[in-house]
């Protein structure tokens, strides 16, 4: 055996002995608290890739045997044992400040990274590390408070996955009946606009004529999807939610369909919030239905008002009670002249301190440069969309034409771009 099979056989003998031991740690029960903090030490001062990937497996699977008052305690070791060296950013600042030589400067980029952005870094060092630092963040996300203030480790992860997750690593996949069953029950489970009831439903919303779906995946992610659109091809722009959602509908010929409309986006990981995915995933639909149906001239948006009711709350807080006591059709209908003054203001007129939509759903379709079309009222008159909306639906449109114009006017003066006499 050459010299350099020998080196080579002794690190593949090491890195095995390496994985089963990770392995026998993985599956030993009843481990004490301190071992992740062990393995933090470990894995943030190592620089023998092998332990810090043991070790990395080995913090995974501790935090998620800690208890809620196990997590709180890590979480304030992170925050507070885990920061930044002031002392070594004040003195790599002054040092920068007297001469700004590329030396200084590379000085003073390391020191403002906090030994937990090191830690978060490392631990992303095997297969499925991505997905469990997502869920970390999520389980951060769900436990912090005006009491449990976790900012600092959020931001640190949310950096870093605002990188790991850029537009460059997105792969867009179209989400049909052929689609692995485990990624099709990820799309019922995560289906956050309008839930899917049955395998029925979800095959006419990806395996009709007439319907699409689209997601975005991570490589690292494996089959996890981070988020997807569900789209409706139609001849008229829908008023009504029940034109699309209806199962028992007769699909018109592919041929005669001119309109495409995304009804339902859902974001699927919820440690991912505020890494923005939707801007980038219907552009790419809207160039991927335009290659493989270019019939398709037209792009709408069915899309829900969630958070109306809230501010009618402030608005007109006896109009709010009336319908929140009594959330019906016939309630609505009885008032709808003052809800259709009110839904205008709410969407056109911004209370703001910014002077940006007041709507969350407007501020997303208007800032991607689409206009609002159409309001529709009794447009979903299910009790959710009744409790949150009023049963209010807007329609938005997204003219490839009119996309970078409407984006500069938001950006410039917040003004929604919308049809005349909307």
């Amino acid at each position: 055996m050459s010299y350099t099979e020998t080196i080579s056989s002794l690190v593949e003998s090491l890195f095995e002995n390496s994985k089963k031991a990770s392995s026998r740690f993985l599956f030993k029960k009843n481990k004490m608290p301190n071992d992740i903090y062990h393995s933090i030490d470990i894995i943030i001062k190592s620089k023998n890739n092998i332990a810090v990937t043991q070790n990395s497996r080995d913090f995974f699977h501790s935090i998620s045997e800690l208890n809620d008052h196990e997590f709180k305690e890590l979480m304030l070791h992170l925050k507070n044992e885990r920061d930044i060296d002031l002392k070594a950013m004040k003195s790599a600042t002054q040092a920068y400040a007297n001469e700004n030589s590329e030396d200084n400067y590379i000085n003073l980029q390391k020191s403002t990274i906090s030994e937990r952005k090191i830690l978060f870094r490392k631990l992303n060092s095997f297969g499925e590390s991505t997905i469990h630092l997502v869920k970390l963040r999520e389980r951060i996300i769900k436990n912090t408070s005006t009491n449990q203030d976790y900012r600092k480790i959020d931001s640190d992860l949310k950096m870093l996955f605002i990188d790991w997750f850029n537009r460059g690593f997105l792969v867009l996949k179209p989400i049909d009946w052929n689609t692995p069953a485990s990624i099709l029950e990820k799309i019922i489970k995560y289906e956050s606009v309008h839930q899917i009831n049955s395998w029925k439903e979800l095959r006419d919303r990806i395996d009709s004529t007439d319907r699409r779906c689209y997601a975005f995946f991570h490589p690292a992610m494996g089959n996890e999807p981070l988020i997807f659109v569900e789209v409706a091809l139609t001849r008229d722009v829908p008023n009504n939610i029940n034109q699309i959602l209806n199962t028992e509908r007769n699909p018109d010929r592919i041929n005669t369909l001119n309109k495409a409309i995304f009804y339902s986006i859902s974001n699927c990981q919820r440690g991912l919030d505020g890494i923005s995915f939707g801007n980038y995933l219907i552009k790419d639909v809207v160039k991927f239905i335009q290659s493989e149906l270019p019939m398709i001239k037209e792009f709408f948006t069915l899309s829900p008002v969630p958070d109306f009711m809230e501010w009618m709350k402030s608005s007109n807080n006896n109009l709010y009670n009336n319908i929140n006591n009594h959330p019906s059709a016939e309630t609505l209908t009885n008032n709808e002249n003052l809800l259709n003054d009110l839904i205008r203001k709410y969407l056109l007129i911004s209370d703001r301190s910014d002077d940006r939509p007041n709507d969350p759903v407007t501020r997303f379709h208007i800032g991607n440069g689409a206009s609002m079309h159409q309001i529709n009222f009794l447009a979903d008159t299910s009790k959710n969309a009744i409790k949150y909306g009023c049963s209010f639906m807007v329609n938005y449109k997204y003219d490839m034409n009119n996309i970078k114009n409407n984006q500069k006017k938001y950006a410039t003066d917040n003004k929604v771009s919308h049809k005349k006499n909307i």
